[in-house]
């Protein structure tokens, strides 16, 4: 992993933001959080980081959508002094990533958080509570033929280990195609290590 420049929270909270919008999954949430706050897709398909009132609504939109700076969900009890940088990571950088801890993905990497036990997992065909593995594929073979998806968001106490913000279907999809997880950029956020145990 190499530290390619510094970031900051507004960053990568309108990197999430990019991430969710385009997900399957949680786009229809987060329409739904835009329309209570009256905000469009402009505040993340035309952002503008220079812009103070612009940062102020994606960080309240993504704590209405995430909990966010609310400590709930999935922040809850997320670190408060982070410090973001844009980094590389390269394929046996793959060994240091970890997930959160929840139910489904400590089942899918059998209890070990990593996204290449998880990749395993998958290629036996093993589906954990009846869902199926076919989205980590579709995603592997679009990594595959060159196709970009936003960067991952990270969170690291030494650097040297690293837990899953947000990105964890694009990091299992790596992991079922390590060899294309070279130059890969994510969004890096370092913080103490107590923090850190305690959101994990």
């Amino acid at each position: 992993m190499n530290i390619l420049r510094a970031s900051s929270e507004d960053e990568m909270i309108l990197e999430y933001l990019k991430a969710e919008y385009r997900s399957e999954r949680f786009s229809e949430q987060i329409e739904k959080a835009m329309e209570e706050l009256s905000l469009n897709e402009s505040i993340i398909l035309s952002a503008d980081l220079n812009n103070a009132i612009e940062n102020t609504a994606r960080k309240s939109l993504l704590g209405e959508f995430r909990g966010y700076g609310q400590n709930r969900e999935l922040f809850e009890n997320f670190p408060g002094e982070v410090q973001w940088s844009l980094c590389n990571f390269v394929s046996h950088d793959l060994n240091s990533i970890r997930y959160i801890d929840y139910s489904y993905w400590n089942e899918l990497s059998q209890g070990t958080h990593s996204p290449l036990t998880a990749a395993r997992t998958i290629q036996n065909g093993v589906e954990i509570y009846g869902q199926s593995n076919a989205g980590f594929v579709r995603a592997a073979e679009y990594i595959k033929g060159g196709g970009k998806f936003p960067r991952p968001i990270l969170l690291t106490s030494d650097l040297e280990r690293f837990v899953i913000v947000e990105g964890h279907l694009r990091i299992t999809a790596f992991a079922l195609a390590p060899e294309y997880f070279d130059n890969v950029e994510c969004f890096v956020g370092k913080c103490g290590g107590d923090e850190l145990k305690k959101w994990l």
